[in-house]
């Protein structure tokens, strides 16, 4: 059973190499924003790769059971291709597209393979943090057929074409996706004829219980009781917070987020239940069964409420293609509320990772438009100091400043960790980043960065008695930016002497910082780490 359900994994790893190598934006191909995944006839989640992004291989499930409510098997036939990037069915925003491929075998629909990746444009505005609704952000593509019987639907990629600003790199991606199930679907053949397998459902099944077992012992190793936390941080330049209760009755864990400001009408901050639900259920997933690989099977017995109406559970037609500057500090309140059940497997809050998006017109006036992308300092534990520079709760990358520079007219001045970001504790936070940047011609042709920080103004404490890791910030010299605080920021650059400064926060320590070891404290201090205090010997 481990050697095929290995072999599986493998499958959905060579689907991503596929992706990764054949994608033509940085942010699939580099930063490796995207998932693939096999499911069953019903959809259900049998394997995926290991180096996708976790939040995907939680929705594209929920995305492949909506396709299929459209589209039911029986209405299927071979060479058909399904796509969706609905954010309320898929992954909370419009950027972030499923592709999915039904395989058959003699004739019979024995599976699927899907993909979902973060395409780097899907038309809308570009000053995101000011949208109001979902039709100012993009194209919205409702579940449809991209083939029909191995047909391309040419109606359809001339819409897409239409409505992004650079249709080759899009269109690029889009085919990246198709290529990776492709491959995926005719090893996952070989690999049923070499097994003799008639059918996926008896292996599906299989796999799926031992993953559910599993979970529920994890869950029955923590204690009977309610366990609440929270976590603090900054919305719209406002003071806000996160407040959740976890449940824990026998062998069933439901998470209930009793405390969720309401759906914000401008800034496109909100979070679809999708979004919140698979946000929510790897943060358990990470603390309960690590060493099990994820499918269907391990989420069955785990629960998630968010209020309706509220920014993690809003309603048709809410602005949320910045859903990360509210969902990426759900994990973090969790881990506040299991810290005494499980303090050997909590962290302390990691600084979140930044991105800055590139757009303008070069001297032929064709449109440039990639991504720069990077990470926050990790929040340390209770046995380790955290990482720098991670891009967690992603899985992704961070971009390597050559590719975005090779591909457009930005220089990346420095980009550097930042001493003294991460925070005290007996053992310290990773370090954040600085990225300092700038036009590199005077060609009088502006450059359009739209950049995106998390956890800014509002340091977030650590566990334990942890000290709190430097907030991230956005600083301009020589030009005045746009947008709100704690969202996107939009700054147009129009000569050489302008910069800016994007930082992004450093993680939280864990425990009482006197009782960090004398070794580690040189060591930080050797390598620059940490910095002696002014009028210190």
């Amino acid at each position: 059973m481990e050697i095929v359900w290995s072999r599986l994994i493998h499958i959905t790893d060579e689907c991503w190499v596929t992706i990764a190598r054949t994608a033509f934006s940085t942010i699939v191909g580099e930063a490796g924003d995207f998932a693939c995944e096999i499911l069953d006839g019903r959809g259900g989640s049998i394997a995926h790769s290991p180096r996708s992004m976790p939040v995907f291989n939680l929705t594209l499930p929920r995305a492949v059971k909506a396709l299929l409510a459209v589209f039911p098997p029986e209405s299927l036939q071979e060479g058909d291709v399904l796509i969706t990037n609905d954010p309320w069915i898929c992954a909370g925003h419009l950027f972030d597209v499923a592709i999915v491929t039904p395989v058959y075998r003699k004739g019979h629909l024995v599976g699927l393979v899907a993909s979902i990746a973060h395409w780097s444009d899907i038309g809308g505005t570009k000053d995101s943090g000011r949208a109001r609704e979902i039709y100012e952000e993009g194209l919205q593509i409702p579940p449809l057929k991209l083939y029909r019987a191995g047909t391309l639907n040419e109606d359809l990629v001339a819409l897409i074409r239409q409505n992004v600003r650079n249709p080759e790199m899009v269109l690029g991606d889009l085919q990246a996706q198709v290529a990776g199930n492709h491959v995926g679907a005719e090893r996952l053949l070989a690999f049923m004829d070499e097994y003799d397998l008639r059918t996926l459902e008896p292996l599906a099944e299989e796999i799926q219980q031992r993953a559910e077992a599993a979970m529920r012992q994890a869950i029955r190793g923590l204690p009977d009781g309610v366990h609440r936390g929270h976590i603090e941080f900054q919305l719209l330049g406002q003071p806000s917070r996160l407040g959740c209760e976890v449940r824990v009755r026998g062998e069933e864990l439901t998470v209930d987020w009793v405390e969720a400001p309401p759906e914000q009408p401008v800034g496109a901050l909100n979070c679809t239940y999708s979004y919140t639900a698979a946000h929510t259920v790897y943060a358990l997933k990470c603390l309960l069964t690590p060493e099990i690989p994820s499918n269907a099977g391990c989420f069955r017995p785990l629960h998630v409420h968010a209020p309706p109406g509220s920014v993690l559970n809003c309603r048709y037609p809410a602005a949320t293609s910045q859903r990360t500057m509210v969902g990426w500090f759900l994990a973090p309140a969790l881990f506040a509320a299991l810290q005494e059940v499980l303090p050997d497997r909590v962290q302390a809050f990691t600084g979140l990772p930044g991105s800055v998006s590139a757009y303008g017109y070069d001297a032929a006036g064709r449109p440039f438009h990639d991504h720069i992308m990077f990470g926050g300092g990790q929040g340390a534990g209770r046995s380790a100091d955290g990482r720098s520079a991670l891009m967690f709760p992603t899985s992704a990358g961070n971009v390597p400043v050559e590719l975005f520079e090779q591909r457009t007219p930005i220089l990346v001045e420095r980009k550097e960790l930042i001493p003294d970001s991460g925070g005290s504790g007996e053992h310290r936070g990773g370090l954040g980043q600085r990225l300092v940047l700038r036009k590199l011609a005077d060609d009088g042709r502006p450059v359009l960065l739209n950049i995106l920080t998390h956890a800014v103004g509002r340091p977030v404490p650590g566990l334990r008695g942890g000290g709190p890791g430097r907030d991230a910030a956005v600083r301009c010299e020589g030009v005045v930016p746009q947008g709100g605080i704690g969202t996107s920021v939009l700054v147009e650059l129009r000569s050489p002497d302008q910069r800016v400064i994007v930082e992004t926060a450093g993680g939280s320590g864990f425990g009482d910082p006197r009782r960090r070891a004398v070794e580690a404290v040189e060591r930080d201090l050797r390598e620059g780490y940490v910095t002696m205090p002014e009028g210190t010997g």
